[in-house]
């Protein structure tokens, strides 16, 4: 079974509770040695909060927690070597890693084997897929496969446009697929291909931004009826 990445204020709360028992402190009594480094903020229940994962720990707080317990940043995250923390959608580091990259041990970082990092268009693909999913079954739609082409070809073109309407370009890749059975770039490569005869350079730019425009045109009205938060478009 693939294992489950742990979130990085997981691994940091889980350190924090490590170095907390090895000192001999109830959670009382780390709260006072923290607010005395301070952590002025910082109660029983920030602490218990904390270790459990439930609390962010900000990077202020990590040195800050250093400072109290007189240890190193890199103290904090417990684990096993290889096991995974997520940094982002698309990141993923071993344990290992993350020492090395907190506690400024260049020689380990710059050794650092292939697998201790794991940064892949894919994972981040992945995730954006399942969260666009979620937002466009909530307008009344279901189509994964047709969310999955959409998540996956967003590009310039997508992005502009979006911005000028006010959306997300996913949004826009998926009205274009509803509409044309093509994302917004296809279609528009497919219009510049049969209106081009012998165009040059600057009118090729010219006129794909005409298309881009036109394009805008057709699909604005699917776009601001579909927008997330509002009501499901009639079929």
């Amino acid at each position: 079974m693939e294992q489950m990445p742990r979130t990085l204020r997981q691994v940091l709360g889980a350190g924090l509770r490590e170095i907390r028992k090895a000192r001999g402190l109830k959670q009382e009594e780390a709260a006072a040695l923290l607010q005395q480094h301070g952590l002025t903020t910082w109660i029983r229940g920030t602490v218990a909060q904390a270790e459990v994962g439930a609390r962010r720990i900000a990077l202020e707080e990590v040195l800050l927690l250093a400072l109290a317990f007189e240890a190193s940043p890199a103290d904090f995250v417990a684990g096993e070597p290889d096991d995974l923390v997520e940094l982002s959608p698309g990141a993923r580091l071993t344990v290992s890693a993350v020492k090395a990259l907190l506690s400024g041990n260049t020689a380990a970082v710059q050794t650092m084997p292939e697998r201790a990092v794991e940064i892949t268009e894919s994972l981040a693909l992945a995730n954006r897929t399942a969260d666009f999913l979620a937002e466009v079954q909530r307008s009344g739609r279901v189509d994964p496969a047709l969310v999955e082409r959409a998540v996956a070809s967003v590009g310039e073109a997508e992005r502009h446009v979006a911005r000028k309407v006010g959306t997300s370009p996913e949004w826009v890749n998926l009205m274009a697929l509803e509409r044309w059975n093509r994302t917004l770039s296809q279609e528009r490569d497919r219009r510049l291909q049969q209106r081009r005869p012998e165009a040059s350079k600057g009118q090729l730019t010219t006129l794909r931004g005409h298309i881009t425009r036109e394009l805008l045109t057709e699909l604005e009205h699917d776009l601001r009826a579909s927008r997330p938060g509002d009501e499901p478009a009639a079929k």
